[in-house]
């Protein structure tokens, strides 16, 4: 294997498992469930690997690419500049969020598959969702953010819990109990599904949202179809869902009336399915107890945003995905991927862009 300098800068970046677009092309190996590869990609020989990730942390990433791909016959990487052409043209992407481009380069028409190393695609330019394949690392995050999502829950929970000096009677009530409260998830995919397992562990009940009728993967979680019932029964919700059309501000003015009174509402998704404006209000006239985001609309908030400000928010850096070998897990997603494309077996992260995850 061959590999070039590392990465190129550029401008820097949940949900149910969805199946991909076939693009009209053959597949093997593959299911209406599990679609495959292009058929024609099933053995490739000489295989072009292009690689555009955002500084500074595209360069463990890359790394550990190079070290999960040493032994690799046949493979030979080439760095995808922000603006004009790679030295060679790629027949595989691995790409992160930044890419801006209005229109696809003339290269991009002989790319087979992209790989994009976060879960979400809504920051990437449509063009590039349009190849044959494209999957995501949907997944990887799953563990640190349902971490993130106990500890938010609890310390919301337990507030007035610490003292900095002697305190008499009578002390100052630590809250309430998670125990027995119901816990609502909005968007069941691989990181609601993570939420709810910890949830169900420290005995909280568990409601979650899916449209689709089937069975819920979690045994002990109660489904239900709509928003405006999950909403009138939840102490505390979780949106985990994709960012989508559809879901552009689903938390408004009209849903926040629906909600239980004193509501935690935590978002983990993405900053655009809150209505900022309408949460204010809401967390001003006490139909939300306390939000926690580790998502904000825009992000990063200007200095002086009044989410930074309000006693009844607690704002985190949309850090709740961190892990101490993220860098490493996203490389060996993609090698696995990579394997499996090589040998014409469906991949892992599918997604289909039509659907917005």
């Amino acid at each position: 294997m061959t590999s070039v300098s590392a990465p190129t800068p550029h401008q820097a970046e949940a949900a149910e498992t969805a199946t991909a677009a076939g693009a009209g092309a053959a597949t093997v190996a593959g299911t209406a469930e599990a679609p495959g590869i292009p058929a024609q990609a099933a053995v490739p020989r000489g295989l072009v690997l292009g690689v555009q990730l955002p500084l500074p942390w595209g360069i463990p990433v890359r790394r550990a690419l190079d070290d999960a791909l040493g032994g690799e016959p046949g493979i030979e990487i080439v760095d995808v500049p922000a603006t004009g052409d790679p030295d060679r043209r790629p027949r595989v992407l691995l790409i992160g969020p930044g890419l801006r481009a209005e229109r696809p380069p003339a290269w991009f028409g002989e790319v087979e598959w992209v790989h994009t190393v976060s879960a979400g695609i809504d920051s990437y330019p449509s063009w590039l969702l349009s190849a044959p394949v494209v999957t995501c690392s949907r997944g990887l995050h799953a563990t640190q953010i349902s971490e993130w999502l106990v500890t938010a829950l609890l310390t919301g929970a337990r507030q007035n819990s610490w003292v900095t000096a002697p305190v008499t009677f009578p002390r100052p009530t630590p809250g309430a109990l998670l125990a027995g409260s119901t816990l609502g998830i909005v968007g069941f995919g691989e990181i609601g599904q993570a939420v709810a397992r910890r949830a169900l562990a420290l005995e909280v009940d568990v409601v979650a949202l899916r449209r689709r009728g089937r069975p819920s993967p979690v045994d002990g979680v109660r489904l239900l179809p709509d928003l405006a019932g999950l909403l009138a029964v939840s102490d505390a919700v979780l949106l985990s869902a994709a960012a989508t059309p559809e879901t552009h501000h689903l938390i408004n003015e009209t849903t926040l009336r629906q909600v239980k009174p004193g509501v935690h509402l935590l978002n983990i998704a993405r900053g655009t399915l809150i209505d900022q404006e309408a949460l204010r209000t809401a967390l001003d006239d006490g139909r939300v107890r306390l939000a926690s985001l580790d998502v904000t609309d825009p992000e990063p908030l200007p200095a002086d945003h009044w989410l930074f400000a309000h006693s009844q928010v607690r704002v985190s850096p949309h850090i709740g995905g961190w892990a101490p070998d993220l860098e490493r897990s996203i490389a060996r997603r993609f090698h696995e991927n990579l394997l499996r494309y090589r040998s014409g077996q469906p991949l892992i992260g599918l997604v289909d862009p039509a659907v917005g995850y």
